[in-house]
């Protein structure tokens, strides 16, 4: 009975997936989701240079500039100076069955915090409810995550690899299965306290209803005084939203210029002629002649070269490890001493990292 009693004042526990949600544990006190992997976006952010007072508002700005989403909800792991960071759209979670809106739950957690537990270092495939998560670590850090509805192949295996900064593999590991916990495994400083509350709620939850008790009378005293302070703050807090809400309406139009804005720009090529034709003349080794030069649309290379002994397998290696070529394939010519080269172009990014 006393375990009920305490169910009541806990909120309940959803999965929130892609086919609506599935209860997880019972409780009287709004909901908690846990959203699918399939529905975030993750990066980690460096904070080393921020002190710890101004992180809030430096994750808040850094998560708006880089969320693929306009209207985005966020969670936020800090370990160390490191921040992991999930980002969800509010509108598709909240959009249930028929047009329906589900209600707004009290918290919303990311699945992998609730799938198995923080490495120190290495790699793994986790598999889920829906699809599987790529995970790389590195100094507990979970440096980089990837999703994909089912099974990934080998070459999509080794490009999270190398996106990762890790070497390509031979195979794929083994899947991971873990069982949805019952707390998150980022919040792990906190599990004494939480071990103690499970281990004694029902003592703990009886002294709380013998001290409720006690002070009833008191409180009661200052209900009516509790009242009007409380009419007078809902008119201040009533204030406070109308001036708030023109700050979010302007910085929500400011961030759809900004959209817009980068909407435009990613339709330029990601590279021009000129640029293309260096970048090529410092990856191919050795004596060559440029034979033709061919290009489909703008995102797509091909080149015939002619060369004596050419290693298609060393062409292929130098222009991916560019960061600006991939699906790149090097294969010997009709003609005598030629080689074809095929390559899909990246465009360059600030931070030297190439972007599809």
């Amino acid at each position: 009975m006393l375990s009920r009693f305490a169910r009541g004042f806990s909120a309940s526990r959803w999965l929130r997936g892609s086919d609506g949600l599935r209860p997880l544990v019972d409780g009287g006190n709004g909901q908690e989701w846990v959203l699918a992997r399939g529905f975030c976006a993750y990066t980690v952010l460096d904070g080393s240079a921020v002190p710890p007072r101004k992180r809030r508002g430096f994750v808040d700005m850094a998560v708006s500039r880089w969320s693929p989403f306009a209207d985005a909800q966020s969670h936020v792991e800090w370990i160390g100076d490191r921040a992991m960071v999930w980002a969800w759209s509010k509108s598709r979670a909240l959009a249930g069955p028929d047009d329906t809106i589900l209600p707004v739950p009290r918290r919303t957690w990311p699945e992998s915090l609730f799938r198995g537990q923080p490495r120190l270092e290495g790699e793994e495939l986790v598999a889920l409810d829906e699809g599987v998560e790529a995970r790389a670590w590195r100094d507990g850090v979970m440096t980089a995550s990837r999703w994909w509805p089912e099974t990934p192949d080998l070459p999509e295996w080794n490009e999270f690899r190398r996106g990762a900064g890790l070497p390509p593999a031979s195979a794929l590991p083994v899947q991971a299965s873990y069982p949805l916990g019952d707390r998150p495994w980022a919040a792990q400083q906190a599990a004494g306290l939480g071990e103690a509350f499970g281990h004694y709620r029902d003592y703990l939850t009886m002294a709380g209803v013998g001290i409720s008790a006690a002070f009833l009378s008191t409180l009661l005293v200052g209900v009516l005084a509790l009242k009007v302070s409380n009419w007078q703050l809902d008119e201040d807090i009533a204030e406070r939203e109308q001036a708030l809400e023109k700050i979010i309406d302007a910085r929500d139009r400011a961030q759809q210029g900004r959209a817009a804005i980068d909407s435009r720009l990613a339709l330029r090529p990601p590279a021009g002629q000129v640029e293309l034709l260096s970048l090529v003349s410092g990856l191919m080794r050795g004596n060559w002649q440029l034979v033709e030069w061919k290009m489909a649309d703008a995102q797509t290379l091909e080149i015939t070269a002619k060369m004596v002994n050419a290693d298609p397998s060393a062409i292929v290696s130098a222009w991916e490890a560019s960061k600006r070529f991939t699906e790149v394939t090097a294969e010997i010519g009709k003609q005598p001493e030629t080689v074809v080269v095929k390559a899909r172009i990246l465009r360059a990014t600030a931070t030297g990292v190439s972007r599809k």
